[in-house]
């Protein structure tokens, strides 16, 4: 309560203190800072300054031609809020003066346009004044808050290679892709490589967390809160653009203590549109990887084909004309990867008929094989279709009730089926597991201007996911049958292994979230101050089942076996069934300041709670100020800070507690009563034989299971009393300019620190006793009793057959030729086993070791207990430079590009949200550079436009380099220290800038392995985290295109996307570990070379080139 208490307090004086103040000084304007909205404001003067007071000023959208109308104050502003991004008429009209026409004012989201006008008289005005688009001023210097606008310009010109909205977000300043990325890698034939973990997110913002961001579409919510992953992505097609806020310094805006991103969706005109369009991959256009070409292997097959459409205009029904009232806009497109996988496994001759398998697909005994026709097996080999398809659809209706009041409805479908990820194998098709995500969404928003001052906005969603890892054959049985095949290991055509049929649950899941979501937010203009308050209350609901063995898992240990219905195993799972139930809720007060015409403060105070978590302090106070030194409307200085909240991430809070109710069942962990140990291999037979019957499988209230389950008490996960949402303090100073001729330059510095960001720590790791350095030690330091607990109990510390009545611990072999062995010696009439502390590979000296510390846990009746606790911390420190050019059209030319540098350094103490210290709970040990630390970026889109001569061909580049980022060596996942985790780094004797990573072939210097040695087991490594420095990034991707003009309502364009255009070899570590590997000193000259060849060798490379070929018809 002390800390709520303190935190409120603080931040309610800041607000307070900021708003007294306002209250002191006279009106002067005020300008909403909105960030999905426009707001246009200015002053009304007549030709000699003279301000006019009740002119008449209407803002028209010209797609739709809705208006909306204000008239000046009595010091001749107007100002018009919460606009709709779009392309505005602006007319002014007076009594006795001719009226004043701005035309084609292109805003966007976020914007706040200051334009003042001055008014003719009748017979001076010659004409009405159109102002084009470059005319628009290019700096705002009334905005607060950090980021960029991808507009709808790049949207369609920009090349994309995975067509994803939120790609484009690479192209400005400050963004950097998620820790252990595998985004733009190659698809290389013959491999399994690793994924980057689902809690890792998709990018970050300003060296915040990459699951740390808000997804919104239209302002409303687009999170996936259990992934840390955007829920739905529209057709690239359908997005107006893309707003990026890497600080946003507005109370209005929470769930997030990184950035903000919004997509912002097209709406329909008065008039028609339409729109055809078509995308085509074939590897016929691409490159081979850098890995195929190294092993000799030809290029992956592969097809993509693209289709879909748009179509847009005002609603007109039999008994009901729309226009200039009611519009839709309606996008669709299919993605479909054409892929197929081939299963080459044995099958028996003969069938089971309680449980079919597929007949083989040779059948000839010559063809067979004598030995395998006599073993009963045949070859089964057949081709199935692992295509990928992807159904995007969106529609949004947009009506005006009046003049003051409109709304719009969007629905979002998604379907998404993926069979692509299979490499075939011994697994038959029904075994095949393939990804799944559904998800829908129905959202509704309402404006009302209750007056020229006062908007209300109502925004209401409903939305739905369902990603699915399953398999086809459904929830029936499993069967693992091992195959021996009578082939000779060396011949090509063995297929010993394990066959998988029926259904396959090892990793599947299957999940249901859904969303329903309240936002209220009011806007109200009061002479010189802009304030806003309101609320988002969300309810999310989100299930998990983890499908591992739920269906139950029979093994038999060979083909006669399963055709004589006898099992050597039986397993399945019950209770795998979790729900999560989550309640936000968010409430904010905001208001801007016009202190000056040309300086603006906004401050603010938000309260945010996520009832899933009891943390009710977050109170985030918000400051920020925009300040014009010059006066000339060119030049901006932004000072910014604010304490910002993340949300809870689901699948972190539900592993924690989802384990404690699961109930398992396992014919391998059953007693035998006979000896009081684990049941031998015949013993397992017999109870399956006596109490299950193939195929038929158990369910939770069955009598073995209630006499046998048992629950996964030996590793357990709890959630911390006192864990708290993380947050971060974020700080910024920038400056803008505008530099003339369409250039604008703009720079930043930002602070964010990261803290309470979740983290492990196992609360049960044995605690070092007193009087020792390091278990190591204690543990060579006596015996320990290893006498069997009954007469037909089990030994404590070492239990295998030879084991002997005490356990010492050495630090050096006694046989050095097989230093992982365990030594028994009599001494004294009495056997000891003697163990290596010092052991290489052997697991048991680790096992026992931990065994014999038992007493030495907080709770010596149980293992690990890992807990989530609030003790992460991120520091970033980050300067960026950006130079924009707005488009401009000269002699048939037209250029428009970002071009953007950031130089910043990011430090973390852990990966993602469930990373563990190397020693327990010592996270300030764990600080390093994170992975996501590059130093050195640089980024470069743009369009170009050549005139009819040069064939009129747009070019539309992105570059992006940066630097590299540092990878971490482990020792291969061992738990030498002895605190369960096996997160282990080596020790290291030689120059950290020796871990350099190498390209395949690169020299090494072989006395690098003797500067590597693993720790002692029961002491850390010295090696620090993230010691390794990884390869760089080089991105090259073009768009080409042409318009052909069939008419005035047709055009046709074709398109050319190349990736990669330099096809780069560019390497990457992806989500790959990198381990040391230590060896016995009886290994061979060739192992070590073995391991040296590939000791920090990056074996993955970025995309190479890849062609896109498509085409748009307009009409």
């Amino acid at each position: 309560m002390a800390r709520l208490a303190s935190r409120f307090f603080f931040s309610t004086v800041l607000v307070a203190l900021v708003a007294t103040a306002t209250m002191l000084v006279h009106p002067s304007d005020a300008a909403a800072q909105d960030l999905d909205n426009v707001t246009m404001t200015g002053r009304v003067t007549d030709q000699n300054g003279a301000i006019i007071r009740g002119a008449t000023v209407t803002a028209t959208l010209v797609s739709t031609g809705i208006e909306r109308t204000v008239v000046t104050d009595g010091d001749g502003r107007y100002r018009l809020i919460q606009l709709q991004p779009g392309v505005y008429n602006l007319k002014v009209s007076f009594t006795n003066f001719a009226p004043e026409e701005r035309l084609a004012l292109t805003t966007i989201a976020g914007q706040n346009l200051q334009l003042d006008i001055t008014l003719q008289p009748p017979a001076l005005q010659a004409g009405a004044m159109v102002i084009s688009e470059a005319d628009t001023p290019a700096v705002d210097t009334t905005r607060t808050v950090v980021g960029g606008t991808v507009t709808s310009l790049e949207v369609e010109s920009l090349p994309v290679a995975t067509r994803s909205p939120l790609d484009l977000i690479f192209t400005l300043p400050g963004v950097s892709e998620e820790p252990l990325s595998t985004r733009d890698l190659a698809e290389d034939r013959n491999t399994n490589p690793a994924n980057t973990p689902e809690e890792a997110g998709t990018f970050s913002l300003s060296g915040g967390q990459a699951s740390s961001n808000n997804i919104t579409i239209d302002g409303l919510d687009n999170n996936d809160d259990r992934a840390a992953r955007e829920r739905f992505q529209p057709s690239i097609e359908a997005v107006e653009e893309v707003q990026i806020i890497t600080n946003q310094f507005s109370a209005e805006y929470g769930r997030a203590s990184g950035g903000r991103i919004n997509i912002r969706t097209r709406g329909g005109s008065n008039r028609y549109r339409g729109r055809l369009f078509s995308f085509f991959r074939n590897d016929i256009f691409n490159a081979n990887t850098s890995s195929n070409k190294s092993r000799g292997l030809a290029r992956l097959p592969f097809a993509e084909h693209n289709p879909g459409f748009t179509l847009s205009g005002p609603v007109r029904l039999p008994l009901y004309d729309g226009r200039s009232r009611t519009f839709f806009f309606s996008a669709y497109e299919y993605d479909t990867v054409l892929d197929s996988a081939t299963i080459d496994t044995l099958v028996p001759i003969q069938q089971n008929p309680l449980f079919p398998l597929p007949p083989p697909t040779v059948t000839d005994p010559a063809l067979i094989g004598d030995l395998r026709f006599k073993a009963g097996i045949a070859p089964f080999v057949s081709t199935v279709s692992t295509p990928s398809r992807n159904h995007i659809f969106t529609t949004r209706v947009d009506h005006s009730f009046s003049d003051v009041h409109n709304g719009s409805i969007l629905y979002q479908l998604g379907r998404l089926n993926n069979l692509r990820q299979f490499g075939g194998g011994n697994r038959l098709a029904e075994a095949l597991l393939g990804k799944t995500r559904k998800t829908d969404a129905l959202a509704y928003t309402d404006n009302l201007v209750l007056s020229p001052t006062l908007v209300n906005q109502t925004r209401v969603q409903y939305s739905r996911l369902t990603p699915a890892v399953s398999a086809s054959g459904g929830r029936s049985s499993v069967v693992l049958i091992t195959l021996n095949d009578a082939l000779p290991a060396s011949d090509p055509e063995q297929r010993s292994g394990t066959l998988v049929a029926g259904s396959s649950t090892s990793g599947a899941t299957d999940r249901r979230e859904s969303r329903v979501q309240a936002q209220d937010v009011v806007s109200w203009v009061r002479g010189d101050h802009s304030l806003k308050f309101g609320g988002d209350v969300q309810h999310i609901s989100s299930t998990f089942i983890d499908l591992s063995d739920i269906s139950g898992t029979f093994s038999f240990s060979s083909l006669a076996d399963f055709l004589a219905n006898a099992p050597s195993r039986f397993r399945q799972n019950f209770q795998s069934e979790s729900t999560q139930q989550n309640n936000y809720l968010g409430f904010f007060f905001q208001d801007e300041w016009r202190l000056r015409p040309n300086l603006t403060i906004s401050y603010g105070l938000r309260w945010e709670e996520e009832t899933i978590i009891h943390d009710l302090n977050n109170f985030g106070p918000r400051l920020s100020l925009a300040y014009d030194p010059f006066k000339s409307g060119k030049t901006v200085i932004r000072l910014g800070a604010g304490i910002f909240y993340n949300r809870a991430l689901l699948r972190t809070i539900d592993d924690f507690t989802l384990g404690a109710r699961q109930l398992f069942f396992d014919t391998n962990d059953l007693i035998d009563p006979a000896t009081g140990l684990i049941g031998s291999a015949a013993f397992h037979r017999d109870f399956i034989a006596k109490n299950l019957k193939f195929p038929q499988v158990l369910t939770a209230d069955s009598p073995l299971v209630k006499q046998y389950g048992s629950l996964n008490t030996g590793f357990s996960r709890r959630l911390d009393p006192g864990l708290r949402i993380p947050e971060s303090y974020q700080t910024n100073v920038g400056f803008e300019r505008d530099l003339g001729k369409g250039f604008v330059f703009e720079s930043n510095y930002t602070f964010n620190r990261g803290l309470h960001l979740w983290r492990e720590f196992n609360v049960n790791a044995p605690r070092l006793p007193a009087g020792f350095k390091s278990f190591s030690d204690y543990l060579a330091s006596r015996d320990f009793a290893n006498f069997h607990s009954g007469p037909n109990g089990a030994r404590p510390l070492y239990n295998a057959s030879t084991a002997g009545e005490l356990v010492r611990f050495v630090l050096s072999p006694l046989d050095p030729a097989n230093p992982n062995a365990v030594i028994l010696r009599n001494e004294f009439g009495v056997p000891i086993s003697v163990i290596n502390l010092n052991s290489f590979t052997s697991t048991t000296p680790v096992e026992v070791a931990l065994a014999a510390l038992a007493r030495f846990r907080p709770d010596p009746t149980r293992g690990e207990i890992e807990q989530l606790i609030s003790s992460g911390n991120s520091f970033y420190h980050g300067l960026t430079f950006e130079l924009r050019k707005r488009v401009k059209r000269t002699a048939g030319f037209g250029l428009s590009f970002r071009a953007a540098y950031t130089f910043s350094h990011l430090t973390d103490d852990g990966i993602v949200n469930t990373s563990d210290a190397l020693t327990p709970g010592n996270f300030f040990a764990e600080r390093a550079r994170s992975l996501l630390d590059r130093r050195h970026r640089f980024v470069f889109s743009g369009t170009f436009e050549t005139p009819r001569q040069l064939g009129k061909l747009v070019f539309a580049p992105i570059v992006r380099l940066s630097s590299g980022a540092p990878f971490n060596i482990s020792v291969g996942g061992d738990d030498r220290n002895l605190d369960d985790v096996g997160n282990d780094r080596p020790i290291f004797t030689g120059d950290p800038k020796l871990l350099h990573w190498r390209a395949p072939g690169d020299p090494i210097d072989p006395a690098i392995l003797t500067m590597f040695a693993l720790p002692t087991i029961g002491q850390t490594g010295n090696l620090p985290r993230n010691s390794g420095q990884g390869p760089g990034q080089f991105f090259f991707d073009l768009n080409v295109t042409r318009e052909f003009r069939i008419n005035e309502k047709m055009r046709l364009r074709p398109v050319i996307e190349i990736d990669n255009v330099l096809n780069k070899t560019v390497f990457s570590f992806g989500s790959e570990f990198i381990n040391f590997n230590s060896f016995a000193p009886t290994a061979t000259p060739e192992q070590r070379q073995a391991f040296l060849d590939s000791f920090l060798v990056s074996t993955r490379t970025l995309r190479p080139r890849q062609i896109r070929l498509g085409i748009r018809f307009d009409f």
